[in-house]
């Protein structure tokens, strides 16, 4: 099984780092949209990282791409103020170059990191001849990813939708459940979930009301665009997994070979 990075997985990491710099950058130059310290940075390194550690699993550059592609999706969904900082970076923060340097960087990176990771998965899938962790690992991670934050937000007293967050919270103890009841289980769970978190986010942005960011109440949960965006991210991850986990091939030429 792979165990060292390739050339796109690389990239991906690359991407990832340079995301983070780049907001980090637009932070320290005095950009309005970071106000506070920007935890996405953190969790772009966390990314990186994981794709690192995890080499051997084919999936890991996945998950880079999609957080890519989610941030790139709300970097168009404020397309002036993106556009205003590459012209006028002076009037968005006290340190224009920095901030001008920023939001180039963060493009070009994210760019490499959506291309490189969706490439770099493709690659490694269809050299990774085993595939049957797969969906016990991807529930083990976030399983255990959505249990942590889940907690943090109830002790630390984050301001977040509580019964948003009992939800992932609910699903995530769940997940880590499956991922220790087997390839089968471990495989319906991944199923079943995408197909629930596609189904939620293509309801949200269908019946979500267009002039309240896509705000889509229901029961005591009130969804919005993000929402909508990362549970489309999530399920897409999910089911793909779901469905090709399990699979195991041996090379072309063996198979011929033994014909």
């Amino acid at each position: 099984m792979k165990t060292k990075l390739t050339m796109l997985s690389k990239l991906t990491v690359a991407g990832l780092v340079g995301a983070a710099v780049a907001i980090w950058m637009q932070w320290l130059s005095g950009d309005p949209a970071y106000t506070r310290f920007p935890p996405g940075p953190v969790i772009f390194i966390a990314i990186a990282g994981i794709i690192v550690l995890g080499a051997r699993w084919w999936w890991t550059p996945l998950i880079g791409a999609l957080i890519g592609l989610l941030v790139t999706s709300g970097w168009f969904a404020r397309l002036p103020a993106a556009i205003l900082r590459l012209s006028h970076p002076g009037s968005v923060g006290k340190f224009a170059a920095g901030i001008w340097i920023g939001s180039i960087l963060l493009i070009v990176a994210l760019v490499v990191t959506d291309v490189a990771g969706l490439a770099a998965t493709v690659q490694n899938y269809r050299h990774s001849g085993n595939t049957t962790d797969s969906a016990k690992m991807l529930c083990r991670f976030f399983g255990g990813i959505f249990v942590l934050i889940g907690i943090m937000v109830m002790v630390g007293g984050v301001h977040a939708d509580k019964y948003h967050n009992l939800m992932h919270m609910i699903w995530g103890a769940l997940a880590l459940g499956a991922s220790f009841l087997g390839l089968t289980i471990a495989k319906r769970f991944c199923i079943g979930s995408g197909v629930f978190y596609l189904a939620l986010a293509i309801l949200g942005l269908l019946l979500g009301n267009p002039s309240m960011n896509r705000a889509w109440d229901l029961g005591p949960l009130m969804l919005h665009t993000g929402d909508h965006i990362f549970h489309l991210v999530l399920g897409s991850l999910f089911l793909g997994v779901g469905l090709v986990s399990g699979r195991e091939w041996r090379p072309r030429h063996v198979q011929l070979s033994g014909n």
